[in-house]
């Protein structure tokens, strides 16, 4: 299937590694151009540009941080010449039973979940229907939004159900301006953020997903580039199970 991404020009936030990274390269594959975003992986985010044959722009942003949220969006502009698609991917797990959730926790957790991605939709929405085209964004939200945490992600948890809410309101307000918005409810899956909880319970993780085993980057990336491509234009305001049956949404 041609996803017609040749030219594209995408931000994917929290993109130097796992799925961020694997979305990078199927959208680079499409032939799209993106603007990388990463907190701490320099060398990460660097590496996967210099590995990739297309056009790939690292570019640094704490999404805690509202000013480097706004200077993310503006300097992605500038070095791709503009902004089609915005992949709010990037995501904070930070494991905390409730009676020890405390306030920075808390605010951390909801800036980079769930303020950062409204922020940057916002910027995006501006940008686009003040150019006259459309535009598409892709919020990556999880199955714990709409089952909740049971491992000490109260916050993480909170911040995702937000997210496919603010992804609705988003697809009511600007379906007639020609922005999709839609979100990908991710399940267990191979990557970082989780990696030493995977060490520790892989077995208690894969017990509770019915098709017996944890996702891997390229699965869920593979859908997250079908979302945001024209061959999906039709829809909005949806959220895409890939969980693997945890969801079964």
């Amino acid at each position: 299937m041609d996803l017609k991404l040749t030219g594209k020009r995408v931000l994917v936030t929290g993109g130097a590694s796992g799925m961020g990274a694997a979305l990078v390269k199927t959208l680079v594959d499409e032939g799209a151009r993106v603007a990388l975003n990463y907190r701490s992986r320099a060398e990460d985010a660097q590496a996967l540009a210099d590995s990739l044959d297309g056009d790939v722009v690292p570019i640094h942003a704490d999404l805690a941080d509202r000013a480097q949220v706004m200077n993310l969006f503006h300097e992605s502009v500038a070095a791709l010449g503009g902004l089609d698609i915005l992949v709010n991917n990037a995501g904070l797990w930070l494991t905390t039973g409730i009676g020890e959730v405390t306030e920075d926790v808390w605010d951390r957790s909801i800036d980079v979940n769930l303020t950062a991605p409204m922020f940057l939709s916002q910027e995006l929405i501006k940008h686009c229907t003040g150019e006259g085209r459309p535009g598409r964004i892709l919020n990556i939200t999880s199955q714990a939004a709409f089952r909740g945490s049971s491992t000490g992600h109260v916050p993480y948890a909170t911040a995702k159900g937000g997210l496919v809410t603010m992804t609705r309101s988003l697809a009511r307000e600007m379906g007639g301006n020609g922005i999709t918005v839609n979100c990908l409810a991710v399940g267990t899956m191979e990557s970082p953020m989780i990696a030493q909880a995977l060490e520790e319970k892989r077995e208690f993780y894969e017990s509770r997903i019915p098709i017996g085993y944890v996702a891997t980057a390229d699965q869920i990336a593979a859908v997250a580039a079908f979302l945001v491509s024209d061959q999906a234009s039709y829809m909005t305001g949806a959220t895409v199970d890939v969980s693997g049956g945890q969801l079964l949404h």
